[in-house]
């Protein structure tokens, strides 16, 4: 069942990608834009499989065709940091009270979680890079655990909505 969803996700992927480098469709020109916005990145984070770099960036979320999948693009404020499309892994309602990433940090970087957006109702949960295994020290034990067994650092980094 789960090679299935794997194999779902990723042709669903493929086709963004594909659509996006086809047409050269940046965000503003999805067909459905539901939520757009700012962040602040204040640490490296992993998303969706690419290491993002602290710093601006501007976030959206649609579809690019109707009926079409959701996606998130995520564009860097800089020349140098990376132009991404996240296809979701869950979408669910939100009672978050403020539009934010959920971020699970592990020292100096984190991995992107979630994405909450009470302004339009839902949030977005993101699986964890393959390969990655946060770990936390045990005080006690003086050895590394998997953050399952550990205390998690949880941090939201603010959204501003962008104007429209």
């Amino acid at each position: 069942m789960k090679i299935i969803r794997n194999w779902v996700t990723l042709a669903g992927f493929s086709v963004v990608v594909f659509a996006l480098c086809a047409t050269g469709t940046r965000a503003q020109s999805l067909n459905t834009t539901h939520f757009a916005g700012t962040f602040t990145l204040p640490f490296e984070a992993e998303w969706g499989g690419t290491a993002l770099q602290p710093g601006d960036y501007s976030l959206y979320y649609g579809r690019l065709n109707p009926g079409g999948v959701n996606v998130v693009e995520v564009v860097g404020k800089e020349n140098s940091t990376p132009h991404i499309v996240i296809v979701p892994r869950a979408v669910q309602d939100s009672s978050a009270k403020k539009n934010a990433l959920v971020c699970i940090r592990e020292g100096n970087t984190g991995v992107i979680r979630a994405l909450e957006m009470p302004e339009i109702g839902a949030a977005l949960k993101f699986g964890m890079p393959r390969g990655t295994q946060l770990m936390a020290k045990r005080s006690k034990v003086g050895k590394n655990v998997q953050m399952a067994q550990g205390p998690k650092l949880i941090q939201r980094i603010s959204i501003t909505l962008a104007s429209r």
